[in-house]
């Protein structure tokens, strides 16, 4: 049995994902010069995490990420509710990103503040579905795995 076949698993992924997605975010805030040494620092691990965890949390969301013909009724209204609500998600995080253009406006070299910024916030928007279909999925059935074939 895999450990993500649990909600509480797939929440824990969740967590930690977006634990490392917030590592980054703070990283991409400090990346100026007298703390640039200490933001990549932070970037790094935090990197680490965030894709790690995600990329653990596509594979255990499965099929509601594969193409339309691949997917029953079900599954393919999973995957337009997670892609709606990560769009919405994408937008919250634009105008965060707006917002931060405007502050890093004022300081010193502003295009390599807001490139690190939009950065950022675009690794944590692509994966905003697979968060979202960690978090609501039920858990799976176990009958679904079991290694024993069913005479018949």
């Amino acid at each position: 049995m895999t450990v993500t076949r649990t909600r509480a698993d797939r929440r824990r992924y969740a967590v930690a994902a977006v634990i490392g997605h917030l590592v980054v975010i703070a990283g991409a805030a400090l990346l100026r010069e007298p703390t640039l040494w200490f933001a990549v620092g932070l970037m790094i691990p935090g990197l680490c995490l965030c894709v790690g965890t995600a990329a653990v949390l596509r594979r255990s969301v499965g099929r509601p990420g594969s193409a339309a013909k691949d997917l029953d009724e079900r599954e393919l209204l999973l995957r337009n509710r997670a892609h709606y609500a990560a769009f919405q998600g994408i937008c919250v995080l634009m105008l965060v990103d707006l917002a931060y253009g405007l502050y890093a406006a004022g300081q010193p070299d502003p295009g390599s503040l807001l490139s690190s910024m939009t950065a950022a916030l675009f690794v944590l928007g692509t994966s905003l579905p697979a968060l979202w279909l960690a978090w609501k999925l039920p858990d799976d059935d176990p009958e679904d795995f079991d290694e024993e074939v069913a005479p018949g």
